[in-house]
């Protein structure tokens, strides 16, 4: 699992470099905007994609693994409090999430995958004509904005630092490369978040906003582009975080004991 964990934290690091390229070549020369499946698109199309988006696939599948054994095995040690149940359910929803980017990517390989535009208005759209549909959508948002919230938590407390095993002089430069990369994806999910609950109250789905929309909705604004630009070289600094996971992060199958 050791090996499995870093393979996939070098996976997640390696997409949300390339995201945040494609979002700073946006800002810069008003290119179209992209996701992250919208990244794996692109890698597709790159000299030897095939075998570059199978080696994604294989990444983001460990990922996904590794998430599935912190949330249901509490590798971590979070227990079984309030708290503790909504962070392992976060893992448990991260795990679902990287799956499905890893059957993304092999649906775009074996040339299979439809690209719906705008998802997330569509899935909001549906959601809304079940029963409690509005609640439910609300909700989605909630989560959102929570993970959101829960992102820059960590960067502003820099809640990764006791899962780092690194010397001193190498946190002096993790540290704000970690942070930074933190608040960026951070405010993604409140963007996305705020978006989504905003169409549950409103009851129109087209208020709802995906990630390759909300980028649009943001180089569009007032400094819209110095805006993205800035977004962007904080999601590639995320990625950076991420492969610093895959080296220094302390991964462990057996649950976790903080020391007294």
């Amino acid at each position: 699992m050791r090996w499995v964990a870093r393979i996939g934290y070098g996976a997640r690091g390696v997409v949300y470099l390339m995201f945040g390229a494609l979002a700073m070549r946006t800002a810069v020369t008003l290119s179209d905007v992209h996701d992250v499946r919208g990244t794996l698109g692109v890698m597709h199309q790159m000299t030897g994609g095939g075998v570059l988006l199978l080696g994604a696939a294989a990444g983001l599948a460990a990922y996904a693994l590794w998430r599935l054994v912190q949330g249901g095995f509490d590798t971590d040690g979070h227990g079984w409090g309030l708290r503790a149940l909504i962070v392992r359910g976060a893992l448990l929803a991260s795990a679902a999430v990287y799956g499905s980017l890893a059957w993304a990517s092999l649906k775009l390989v074996a040339a299979t995958a439809h690209r719906t535009s705008q998802p997330v208005q569509h899935a909001v759209a549906a959601t809304l004509d079940w029963p409690a549909g509005r609640e439910m959508v609300v909700l989605g948002g909630l989560i959102g904005l929570i993970a959101g919230i829960a992102h820059i938590h960590k960067a502003w407390c820099a809640g990764f630092r006791r899962w780092f095993s690194a010397s001193p002089a190498a946190m002096r430069w993790i540290d704000p490369v970690s942070r930074i990369g933190l608040c960026a994806r951070g405010l993604l999910f409140l963007g996305v978040g705020g978006f989504i609950v905003y169409s549950g109250i409103t009851l129109q789905p087209q208020d709802a906003l995906g990630v390759a929309e909300l980028l649009d909705w943001v180089r569009g604004a007032s400094y819209g582009r110095w805006l993205l630009a800035a977004w962007a070289v904080g999601v590639m600094l995320f990625g950076v975080y991420s492969l610093i996971e895959a080296f220094v992060r302390r991964v462990d199958p057996t649950p976790y004991r903080a020391p007294r």
